[in-house]
């Protein structure tokens, strides 16, 4: 992994305090870095999942440009520089670009759930999750307009997909096709997972505010998009012991709109179908093909 001293030499223009750092995150896309002044750095790699680091990196810059840090109930970052890295910096040589944002305070919704052992405190959890996505939407809904610039990522994703894993185009093609089947909304996360939810008070959950980060897939499309994680979240048996439902009941509580069961289902199998084509790219370690193809044959099923 790079190190601090190659990072603060290597980023001049970003004006990051002195090593050293916590480091807070580390994913397909990037690594995050706490820098002990209230903000983070977040560093995007060329290369990670499905995509270029590129359009991760101005995705997320515009998404949060958009919002200007959006406050109470649900909040976002506040954007405090952003850059591409030059290729004459040979210790960066796997990342595109960076940000520095602010720091939201508080616990992921996975270290949560990972440290609750009740049932019914967990099934909390994620209704306030999903009462959160309901939140974001309409805030998010309030303050962009429709033809704000924010892309349709599905169609790209799925294609995208369909490159990598060939044998499944035309399940792609379906998914695809059903997803498009719902209204458009012009701002979601798109990618509402329980490492992108933060619980400010992890004491009290129900009654917590929280943030949501990582806005690196922003974009337009159905609000079933914005639930596709809702089985990653809960548990391998979400749909059984009701969390999943927790997630779906919070988020129609919130909005007045109970999503759709077969957008839900497309939404999930574009999940599914994501993790398998990111397993034939082989960018996450221990991540099995087969069992990837499996899965997602097992979903693919559930929409016919």
């Amino acid at each position: 992994m790079v190190t601090e001293t190659a990072l603060h030499a290597g980023l001049p223009n970003a004006r990051l305090p002195a090593p050293p750092w916590r480091r807070i995150g580390h994913g397909v896309w990037g690594d995050v870095f706490d820098l002990g002044d209230g903000s983070v750095l977040k560093l995007v790699r060329h290369h990670g999942g499905i995509g270029s680091g590129r359009d991760i990196l101005f995705g997320e810059v515009r998404a949060l440009d958009l919002l200007r840090g959006l406050k109470s109930p649900v909040t976002t970052a506040a954007l405090h520089g952003f850059g591409e890295i030059d290729a004459d910096a040979p210790a960066l040589e796997d990342f595109c670009g960076w940000i520095r944002m602010s720091r939201l305070p508080g616990v992921t919704a996975s270290a949560l759930l990972a440290d609750t052992r009740s049932r019914d405190d967990r099934i909390t959890i994620m209704r306030r999750i999903g009462e959160a996505a309901g939140q974001f939407h309409q805030q998010s809904g309030s303050l962009v307009p429709e033809g704000a610039g924010l892309p349709d990522l599905t169609a790209r994703r799925l294609s995208e997909i369909a490159d990598i894993v060939p044998d499944m185009r035309v399940y792609c093609e379906r998914v695809d096709a059903v997803l498009h089947e719902g209204d458009p909304h012009p701002f979601l996360h798109g990618d509402i997972n329980g490492g992108n939810v933060v619980f400010a008070d992890p004491a009290a959950p129900a009654t917590s505010a929280i943030g949501l980060i990582d806005l690196g897939e922003a974009q337009c499309g159905v609000t079933e998009i914005e639930l596709r994680h809702l089985h990653d979240i809960a548990s391998s048996d979400a749909r059984s012991d009701g969390m999943a439902d927790a997630m779906i009941e919070g988020y129609a509580a919130t909005t007045g709109h109970t999503p759709r069961p077969e957008l839900l289902t497309a939404a999930y199998c574009l999940n599914t179908l994501g993790t398998l084509a990111i397993a034939r790219l082989g960018t996450v370690p221990g991540l099995d093909e087969s069992w990837a193809r499996q899965a997602a044959m097992a979903a693919l099923a559930k929409l016919e």
